[in-house]
């Protein structure tokens, strides 16, 4: 039986266009959240500007134990609704692990600086399980495939979302 002053990172939900409202309610109450953004510059007629894009529409990582997450929509009157994970067959609030987490928010916060490889040596076979071992993605863990004779890696949140990263076969050793 899981205790509710376990901490685990919740998948929400959110109204349409309401996640930055939402992280802004969190954050001033002093709730860890994750929104996944990224800058982007839109042109206008007039003049350019620097929009702040959720990359997840209607999506909020809350990182907080059960009791606290159920309390935010219910007492605090948070405007979400938690993902529910169906795979396990409980019908349970969706949740992410740590590590998991933190290879997703690694992996957005440096995939502009992405390197390139040529390399056509597939070192190992599609579907195996690598950590990168150098440059500004160490540590994290995927899943190698191939795609268009290119190499990448794929890093999930199982059941959310799956981000690839095109990256050197050298900057990579097999999980075993």
């Amino acid at each position: 039986m899981e205790s509710n002053q376990e901490v685990h990172w919740y998948v929400a939900k959110t109204k349409s266009r309401q996640e930055k409202k939402i992280r802004e309610q969190l954050e001033e109450m002093g709730v860890e959240n994750y929104l996944p953004t990224s800058v982007e510059v839109r042109q206008w007629h007039d003049r350019k500007k620097k929009v702040e894009m959720v990359l997840i529409p209607s999506t909020i990582f809350i990182h907080t134990d059960k009791e606290r997450a159920l309390s935010l929509s219910n007492d605090r009157g948070v405007q979400i609704r938690y993902a529910i994970d169906m795979m396990d067959g409980k019908r349970s609030m969706m949740t992410v692990s740590d590590k998991e987490m933190n290879n997703f928010i690694k992996f957005l916060d440096l995939s502009d600086e992405a390197e390139i490889s040529t390399d056509n040596d597939l070192l190992y076979a599609k579907g195996t399980l690598v950590e990168i071992t150098k440059g500004p993605w160490c540590g994290i863990e995927g899943e190698l495939v191939r795609v268009d004779s290119k190499k990448k890696v794929v890093v999930r949140l199982s059941g959310v979302i799956a981000c690839t990263l095109e990256i050197p076969m050298s900057y990579l050793k097999k999980i075993e």
